[in-house]
């Protein structure tokens, strides 16, 4: 019996891809998801190591509580259990000193404040400078474009020792937006601390995958999308898009690397914009605000080292490297729950070093290896086993000043074409919220054209008592 339900290709099996596909596919449409790598989540995603068979995450992803959408995408492909969320957040500093950021008996957005008081790597001038920069984050934005101004610009208007911008809003910005200070608007650095930090007691509860990525997200998502009648190829690359023009242009069909053409009634992109322009034909682009936008978009890399010691290290799930190039260790032995007592695996994360995207893979082997013998003293005497470097040069787009603007609707200018990826509108910097966020904002508004309202974006944690009062219930 012939499927009357109307159908749509998702192309992009990153985490915008698969937000797409499976609220989609819950719809009631007949979805078929494209993706070019052996695994699905993208560039939050894994490899395998050809010697062990292994999946390897390509660089380490974390989650927050305030990720309410990536949340609920976790939810309903049934992996949420597979995320830990740490109440702790710790820190190291170049002398060996240890600090972290924990909830105390206050309501938000008060209820770090003992911990932060307690900060041992900052003196009581940059906890000033910072209070005073907090308080005034929680206050409505309004008489200056915000979206135009650089955070690292606001940061000297405001007083900020170098040690405050060093030690506290350097680590958490440069990690959460992956770019240099003076490259992040105000809006999305005011985004990460109202939302992760200030507006609700829990919105800062780190959450690391007990599982690669790759198994996160692959297995998963194609059950998902099978149950619901619909498919997923891997390894897939389309190769050209077919079109017909007129005042109002249509995607008519693809055709794969391998010759085989396809048909659907809507399609959905959830590529890198630089890819996008690459595989529409120019006939479809050029000349047209939304698309010649995505030409003043930049990108930023991000680099992930993986050591195999010899012997058991004694390092918490995560810790941020404070007065280091390199960002975050995570503990992979631990995240992973594996056992401890003949070897540890620690995966490190460096985040816009653009420098470092630029070096050989074996100076930042030896570059990284060197700030983790600094950071992890045992290191020294332990033998590094097996280690690789992975690049993502464009790993995410660059949240500059302006760049809002040039972010486009998920509704596209050609009538059946729907766009989905972190760098489209979603009011979220560039992580796998931003993603979830677009891809389902992707699905309501192809769902709206088929006169299926649909309201699959979930809300934000709720501001309530004195955060409601000091920030608004937005």
């Amino acid at each position: 019996m012939p499927d009357s339900r109307k159908s749509v290709i998702v192309v992009g099996g990153g985490v915008a891809g698969i937000a797409a596909a499976t609220a989609l596919a819950e719809a009631g449409l007949r979805v078929a998801l494209y993706e070019k790598r052996p695994m699905l989540g993208g560039r939050a995603s894994s490899f395998y190591d050809r010697e062990s068979g292994e999946r390897i995450d390509a660089c380490q992803h974390g989650t927050m509580r305030c990720c309410t959408n990536l949340a609920n995408l976790f939810d309903r492909l049934g992996v949420h259990e597979q995320i830990r969320y740490h109440d702790t957040l710790h820190f190291l500093d170049g002398a060996g000193v240890r600090s972290v950021i924990a909830s105390c008996h206050l309501p938000a957005p008060l209820h770090t404040s003992l911990s932060f008081l307690g900060f041992r790597s900052l003196g009581i001038k940059d906890k000033l400078a910072i209070a005073r920069a907090m308080a005034a984050m929680l206050r409505p934005r309004t008489g200056i474009d915000y979206d135009l101004l650089d955070i690292g610009e606001w940061y000297q208007r405001m007083g900020q020792t170098e040690r405050a911008v060093k030690r506290f809003w350097e680590p958490v910005l440069v990690s959460a937006c992956n770019e240099s200070l003076d490259r992040i608007s105000c809006t999305h650095a005011f985004k990460i601390f109202r939302d992760g930090f200030l507006g609700h007691r829990d919105a800062f509860h780190f959450g690391i995958p007990a599982v690669p990525l790759g198994s996160l997200y692959t297995e998963p998502a194609i059950s998902y999308i099978q149950k619901r009648g619909g498919c997923t190829s891997l390894r897939t690359i389309v190769n050209r898009v077919h079109f017909e023009g007129g005042a109002k242009p249509r995607i008519t069909g693809l055709t794969l690397q391998d010759g085989d053409e396809f048909h659907a009634d809507y399609y959905v992109s959830a590529l890198q914009f630089d890819l996008l322009l690459k595989l529409l034909p120019m006939e479809l682009t050029v000349g047209i605000e939304y698309f010649e936008n995505l030409k003043r978009l930049e990108l930023s890399p991000i680099i992930g080292v993986h050591l195999w010691y010899d012997r058991p290290i004694e390092c918490p799930d995560s810790v941020a490297l404070l007065d280091q190039r390199s960002d975050w260790i995570f503990n992979k032995t631990r995240n992973f729950n594996l056992a401890e007592k003949a070897s540890t695996y620690l995966s490190i994360v460096i985040s816009a070093d653009r420098e470092m995207a630029d070096m050989p893979k074996e100076e930042v082997y030896e570059l990284v290896r060197k700030e983790v013998e600094e950071a992890l003293p045992e290191t020294r005497a332990a033998v590094i086993n097996k280690w690789f470097v992975v690049k993502e040069r464009k790993a995410t787009f660059s949240p500059t000043p302006g760049a809002d603007a040039l972010r486009p609707d998920q509704q596209s200018p050609i009538d059946n074409l729907f766009i989905a990826g972190e760098w489209t509108r979603t009011g979220w910097p560039s992580t796998m919220e931003g993603a979830c966020r677009s891809g389902y904002l992707a699905a309501e508004r192809l769902l709206a054209r088929e006169g299926m309202e649909a309201k699959i974006l979930v809300p934000d944690l709720p501001r309530r008592g004195l955060a409601r009062l000091l920030m608004g219930g937005g």
